[in-house]
């Protein structure tokens, strides 16, 4: 895309005359000339998408038809206001655009796909659900469905639990590479909630292997007495970037248990596939948003 330099060269939009410091539109109204510099940066953010998640400052430049020192100062003013961050060197999106688009109905958003997913998960086993990803070496609750049964799991959104005991953790552990995974482990001492909590880093790492073999996880009143969940991971194009789950008394979800793994299982992939393009940063948009997370 080529770049018309600004002047007196430049060709007006249909219906506007340039004039000195205001724009003469067709109708005779006179109003404040656009702000080059602006337009410059909105440019620079709609070159992000799903067919590319992520810019270097020569490759941006080139399709831009601007000049790199002109793109590396744009994209530099966007990274302190928190519309883009650097990954390996290059710039990728930040959760700061979907804030924003909060103003845009529900229906039409990300958020609402998640929770119709969940409300389906929710149909299908009575059972409260939720979303969730790693923030600060934590399970982040993000999104809930209430569950149609009695004796609902008591949580909240924006509420922190350990990985250790509980089913998202372990699926959201299962997802790291060995090495964050062992220092979240072997880092500090780790608690026993209950008498079921595994604590020891050693025979918890095994399991954690076997959570990833098998594609789901189960926890065993190990977070609460009488309370069992299920959970399984979304994949992202990088691999997992969060975990659903259902959650409610063990003896009833211990009943139907293959049932309940299978739903969680396939609402998992649905929403994997669904949500594909945007999987990579739905982690950042979620815990760099700090209103969303209660303090402790």
């Amino acid at each position: 895309m080529a770049h018309t330099p600004p002047g007196p060269s430049r060709r007006p939009r249909a219906g506007h005359v340039d004039a000195g410091t205001a724009t003469v539109r067709g109708d005779g109204s006179r109003g404040a000339v656009p702000v080059e510099s602006a337009r410059r940066a909105l440019r620079v953010l709609s070159c992000f998408g799903p067919d590319h998640a992520e810019w270097g400052v020569t490759g941006l430049a080139a399709a831009l038809g601007m000049h790199k020192s002109t793109v590396h100062r744009l994209l530099l003013t966007l990274e302190e206001e928190g519309f883009v961050r650097q990954s390996s060197g290059r710039y990728v999106l930040t959760w700061r655009l979907l804030e924003i688009a909060a103003g845009i109905p529900l229906r039409d958003g990300l958020r609402q796909t998640t929770l119709d997913h969940l409300a389906r998960l929710v149909t299908k086993s009575g059972e409260t659900a939720h979303l969730a990803v790693l923030y600060a070496g934590q399970v982040l609750y993000v999104e809930k469905v209430e569950g149609t049964r009695r004796l609902r799991m008591p949580s909240a959104v924006g509420r922190r639990v350990p990985l250790h005991c509980t089913a998202l953790g372990k699926v959201l552990l299962a997802g790291l590479d060995g090495a964050e995974r062992r220092r979240l482990l072997f880092g500090e001492p780790l608690q026993a909630v209950t008498v079921h909590t595994i604590v020891d880093p050693e025979q918890l790492e095994q399991h954690i292997l076997e959570v990833a073999r098998q594609g789901y996880a189960i926890d065993h009143e190990e977070i609460e007495e009488g309370l069992m969940c299920i959970a399984a991971p979304v994949y992202g194009d990088n691999g997992t970037c969060a975990a659903i789950s259902i959650a409610g008394p063990a003896s009833r979800l211990q009943a139907q248990l293959e049932q309940h793994v299978t739903a969680v299982r396939e609402t998992a992939e649905e929403l994997s596939a669904e949500l594909r393009p945007w999987t990579p940063q739905l982690r950042e948009m979620w815990t760099t948003s700090g209103a969303r997370v209660i303090p402790d």
